[in-house]
């Protein structure tokens, strides 16, 4: 880890543009800027009620990515708890 001195207007300028060029943080303003926006054309179609549910969904997915993509380990809690926020939302859901 490296440290940074700010003394002047100059250091803060060349650390804002340091900070703007680094790609992880334009592919994460990108990621986050394009979720919002889906998120209002999903709300100009669905009613929050039907829709805000489906966010649990992101739980059980974070889970399996990060078993397929990470090789992180599941253990029996994990897939009980992935099965209980399936169904949650399932009866959340049903008409």
């Amino acid at each position: 880890m490296g440290g940074f001195s700010v003394q002047n207007t100059k250091d803060m300028l060349l650390l804002a543009l340091a900070i703007l060029k680094n790609p992880y943080i334009l592919i994460g303003t990108t990621l986050m800027a394009s979720s919002f926006f889906l998120w209002l054309f999903i709300l100009s179609w669905f009613k929050l009620s039907l829709v805000f549910p489906l966010t649990a969904l992101t739980y059980i997915f974070v889970a399996l990515l990060s078993y397929y993509l990470l090789g992180e380990k599941l253990f029996l809690q994990n897939y009980v708890g992935i099965f209980f926020m399936a169904i949650g939302v399932f009866f959340l859901l049903l008409k």
